[in-house]
């Protein structure tokens, strides 16, 4: 994310969860608002310190809420047969990595729906307990964040359902356009022009507010400003990875692939193959069978002392599921899986038997080619 990399907390159900260094910006505006404006505004004559805490732990629990929101796309794309790679939260929110698309609009319905309707269950939840807090005459120091929690999801769900692209939104609508037409591409733009459109309106209005004295309205432009930038670029992704849909993984891999046995030592492998062979990964072979993948990024974090005692087998990427793709594939599933952190390269295969190697240079060339295409 905005080529910074991210910090990984934990895993929750299998799914990585991880914070960009652009997160801490939002973080801190959002924590420094609620501490020396929202809450003294709310309840005047409070402790500095109350509203200083109240507003950390309020920013720290309205962030839960964007992984919430974000898990709850990523375990109903997952129930669909999609592959999750991670949630990550940065500066303009949270966003759950995909490494390819739902294959049928009923698949993205259900998927960007999920988000919505989380944060409407958590409004609602926390209006509840506020309610509870209010009813028991709890402190406002419990029942103030409880509210807050409840207007702010609300806002989030509410939002998310315009209908344009790349929001929860937009993707419903693609859904029923995708549904309703049977063209995914003409539904892709419709709808990204929609977001387009939105993006547009939040950052006029975002000029008109500023113009009139309203600085806190420079952030309502930089997300329609982000909004209207990723709804563009989803269009001519699109358009790519139609392009190379036509195009098999036969076309751009390399044939018949160096392999290393699994047997050899780092320092081995790092002399014999990493400094003066063509590729950064090779396949790794074991009494004459392919067993994963093992990278020179791989070799790497393991510190340098150990190199002469730990093989490639012990650093190789070895779950297969991940690393095999079918020599007649289309080129654009091979390029979603190769779009994420790992594996970095995938084996081919054909009738159980590897053929080839493919890599992110592999599709380079044809990428170009068909992001040209996609700009006229």
């Amino acid at each position: 994310m905005f080529g910074l990399p991210s910090l990984k907390l934990g895993r929750i159900l299998g799914i990585t969860i991880e914070v960009n260094p652009t997160w801490i910006i939002i973080f801190l505006l959002v924590a420094s608002s609620l501490s020396f404006s929202y809450f003294p505004t709310a309840f005047p004559g409070r402790p500095v310190g109350v509203d200083l805490v109240s507003g950390i732990v309020t920013a720290l629990l309205f962030f839960a809420s964007i992984v919430f929101h974000e898990m709850s796309h990523s375990l109903v794309a997952r129930a669909g047969g999609l592959r999750i790679s991670k949630v990550t939260l940065f500066i303009f929110g949270g966003v759950a990595q995909m490494d390819e698309e739902p294959a049928t609009p009923g698949r993205e319905f259900l998927m960007a729906i999920a988000g919505p309707a989380a944060s409407l269950f958590l409004a609602a939840a926390f209006f509840l307990a506020f309610v509870i807090m209010r009813a028991i005459d709890s402190t406002d120091v419990l029942w103030g964040p409880l509210r807050y929690l409840a207007m702010i999801n609300l806002s989030v769900a509410v939002f998310n359902l315009l209908p344009g692209f790349p929001l929860d939104g937009g993707r419903v609508l693609r859904s029923f356009l995708w549904w309703s037409t049977g063209d995914l591409l003409k539904a892709t733009r419709w709808s990204s022009r929609a977001g387009q459109l939105i993006g547009m309106i939040m950052i006029a209005f975002a000029v008109y507010g500023v113009l009139q004295g309203t600085l806190d309205l420079i952030w309502f432009g930089l997300i329609g400003w982000f909004i209207t930038t990723i709804a563009d670029s989803s269009y001519r992704q699109q358009v790519v990875k139609e392009e190379l849909a036509h195009v098999p993984v036969s076309a751009a891999m390399s044939p018949n692939p160096q392999t290393v046995s699994g047997h050899l030592t780092l320092d081995e492998l790092a002399h014999d193959y990493f400094l003066g062979g063509r590729h950064s990964r090779y396949p790794v072979v074991v009494d004459g069978e392919v067993v994963g993948l093992v990278s020179l990024a791989g070799a790497k974090s393991t510190p340098r002392s150990e190199w002469g005692r730990v093989t490639a087998l012990d650093v190789a990427s070895t779950d297969l599921r991940e690393l095999l793709i079918g020599v007649d594939e289309g080129l654009d599933l091979a390029a979603d899986r190769l779009s994420s952190d790992q594996p970095g390269a995938l084996l081919v295969v054909a009738e159980g038997r590897m053929v080839g190697l493919l890599t992110r240079a592999d599709v380079i060339s044809r990428l170009r080619r068909a992001r040209v295409a996609g700009g006229q």
